[in-house]
């Protein structure tokens, strides 16, 4: 490759050459951009459900009551038997499970939210161990913990009692405030057998579901094996048609439709830019040859080979890639700080953060989840876009070198 007769070509041509390598550039980090957030989708709707320490809920869809009078299970909250529950936690990607009752409570009083959970498993007892603000964890015996804006909402305080029909539970706990972010968002916990005891007091409930003796719940928290491949959701939909499954899949259209890039139509758009990209590389290489052709003619009159010739310009080409990749990648690094200081917003399904909808206030709950975009610079990403960069743009430059074969230096004898 002659450099001297190459950069000489460069300075004759700067703007065209410019204007080229910064166009390439910017579509080299708007390709890198998009991988990288491609990447962190999974992550980033991980998010909403990482405050639990889970990754999937499991609910089951249920039947609507005709009046709403003592212990109600909201409609996304149908009971779940312990066997379907040992088959849900005996799923190939589950390494632990926990089971609980979810129900709303209303009487003359004020309206309530509870939640029964089984001491014996350990995801929901260790989420309300590690929040417990004043007093203790102790559930059961007529016991039960409530959060701190239940507490300063109705003036309770440890050692009050809240009723439940004509049971009776002491508060001995008083939690942080949103301890899971909103997602099945009780008022008080109690222990299972307790909320069982009161589930099966409705009469509505009683009427509307086969509430046998033994135990049941309403929602499943399952902690999987991240590293697990595989669709859970048709693993847990062959267990019951009936169950809901909530996990980073939820929120995944949500956080493409806010990604812009990598939405259908951000796609679209770098197929278009991609080929416009392509075909103005094209027209400029065949330029560039045709504005040549006399310097070719002389290059193959003093014995350089065809093979030579597209050495020679295959040569500049790729610098010009190299060069593009660089500024490029600078371009890059500069995106990526601007986006990790934004924030993606999703927002939870009222399944997982079911309020009724008919008492304003009770629903006005935050149910949107905003956490900073976390993206980070992938080797991996970078490599992989970078040859493919250099492959793609070689190859149209590959194709439109056969004009050379064309120039014949008797032409230019004359």
């Amino acid at each position: 490759m002659m450099k001297a007769y190459s950069l000489a070509f460069f300075r004759a041509n700067k703007i065209k050459t410019l204007a080229l390598c910064l166009s390439l550039a910017f579509y080299f980090a708007l390709v890198f951009i998009a991988a990288t957030l491609h990447r962190s989708i999974p992550e980033i709707a991980q998010l909403p459900l990482k405050q639990i320490g889970v990754q999937t809920i499991v609910q089951k869809s249920g039947e609507i009551p005709s009046r709403m009078v003592g212990a109600i299970f909201p409609h996304s909250n149908g009971p779940l038997s312990t066997e379907q529950f040992s088959r849900l936690a005996g799923l190939p990607f589950v390494e632990e499970a926990d089971l609980g009752l979810y129900f709303w409570y209303f009487d003359e009083a004020f309206f309530k939210a509870g939640l029964g959970v089984d001491q014996k498993y350990k995801i929901f007892t260790t989420i309300l161990a590690k929040n417990i603000d004043q007093g203790g964890l102790q559930l059961g015996q007529n016991r039960i913990v409530i959060t701190a804006a239940f507490s300063t909402k109705h003036g309770l305080a440890i050692g009050d009692s809240v009723a439940l029909g004509d049971r009776t539970y002491a508060v001995s706990g008083i939690l942080r405030p949103n301890i899971s972010g909103n997602i099945i968002p009780a008022d008080f916990y109690m222990d299972l057998n307790d909320a069982l005891e009161v589930a099966r007091d409705s009469v509505e409930m009683r009427h509307l579901y086969r509430l046998d003796d033994g135990k049941f719940g309403n929602v499943v928290l399952l902690k999987g094996n991240p590293g697990w491949q595989g669709d859970k959701e048709k693993l847990i939909k062959e267990i019951d048609e009936k169950l809901l499954v909530f996990s980073e899949k939820t929120f995944t259209r949500e956080i493409s439709a806010q990604l812009g890039l990598i939405s259908s139509a951000g796609r679209l758009l770098f197929l278009v830019l991609g080929s416009i990209l392509a075909v103005a590389f094209g027209l400029l290489t065949i330029y560039n040859l045709k504005s040549r052709e006399q310097e070719i003619a002389i290059l193959r009159m003093l014995g350089w080979r065809i093979l030579d010739l597209k050495k020679q310009f295959i040569g500049e080409n790729f610098i010009l890639l190299c060069v593009s990749i660089l500024f490029g990648s600078a371009l890059t690094l500069a995106g990526l700080f601007l986006l990790g200081r934004q924030t993606v917003s999703m927002e939870l399904p009222w399944d997982i953060s079911a309020r009724p909808h008919f008492l304003p206030e009770e629903n006005s709950i935050e149910r949107v989840v905003s956490a900073p975009l976390p993206v980070h610079v992938d080797s991996f990403i970078f490599l992989a876009a970078a040859i493919g960069f250099l492959l793609l743009f070689l190859a149209v430059s590959l194709f439109c070198f056969r004009r050379i074969k064309k120039i014949k230096p008797n032409e230019f004898t004359a």
